[in-house]
């Protein structure tokens, strides 16, 4: 039989000159400086969010002006609506949110208000209201001029039999400086001075009725101007800052609120 021989031993391997010793892996600490900037990025970014969310949440709706207003208009539905708008604190204390739209018809403006113009509490001055009355006047085609609501307008009727004003044609006297009436003669007299325009309707005879807002007192003399034959409307020309005069100052709550 063959004889097998035994392999010799190997003597243990030692590792090659020169090379680094072994690392082992470690554990990531809490306080590493990577990790904690990350963190703090991650946190950053949540509360910049978080602003910029209730931001976007705090916008509401605003009262503007529908049209130019003139300072003394009375407003009426039409002249005022809402628009989305974010606005800080502070100026948001000063004008009326969307809810309160309703409650402005009625108030008188103290200054002029551009289209597109948030309506402040400083629009509105803070006196007593005069008492005032819509009353409809009838007058001719062609005897008025062009109008829009908030126009500020004189009204004069003709009277038939009426004494011209002195100076006025060839009157006889009956007295050295007293014009006497000339049989049949008639004369332009005013019944409305400086009261607003707020619409116009076109009757089916081809006559307008003008809406026309007038201090309470004066009501009796716009029903009578409507059985005049004959009714003229003079438009009052507007001043350096849109007014006209005044219709009688009132405040209008509710701003900022």
């Amino acid at each position: 039989m063959t004889e097998l021989a035994a392999a010799p031993v190997r003597p243990d391997a030692t590792p090659p000159p020169n090379s680094p010793p072994a690392r082992r892996l470690t554990r990531r600490r809490w306080r590493d400086s990577r990790l904690l900037i990350g963190v703090l990025l991650v946190l950053v970014s949540v509360v910049v969010g978080a602003r910029l969310f209730a931001s976007a949440d705090s916008t509401r709706q605003w009262v503007v002006a529908r049209q130019d207003l003139p300072a003394g208009h009375v407003i009426v539905a039409g002249d005022l609506t809402t628009v989305p708008a974010r606005l800080d604190t502070r100026t948001s204390n000063r004008y009326y949110p969307g809810a309160q739209l309703g409650r402005l018809t009625g108030s008188t403006l103290a200054r002029p208000v551009d289209t597109g113009e948030l309506v402040s509490g400083a629009d509105f001055v803070r006196d007593n209201a005069q008492s005032t009355r819509l009353v409809p006047v009838i007058v001719k085609a062609g005897r008025l001029p062009a109008l829009t609501p908030g126009d500020h307008v004189d009204v004069y009727v003709y009277q038939a039999g009426a004494a011209a004003p002195a100076g006025v044609g060839d009157q006889p006297t009956t007295g050295e400086n007293t014009p006497a009436p000339a049989a049949g003669a008639g004369a332009e007299a005013q019944v409305l001075h400086d009261v607003e325009f707020v619409e116009l309707d076109k009757l089916a005879s081809g006559d307008r009725s003008l809406t026309l807002r007038v201090p309470i007192d004066s009501a009796i003399q716009a029903v009578a101007a409507s059985q005049s034959e004959r009714v003229d409307v003079v438009k009052l020309e507007k001043d350096s800052r849109g007014g006209v005069g005044t219709t009688g100052p009132t405040l209008a709550p509710g701003y900022g609120r």
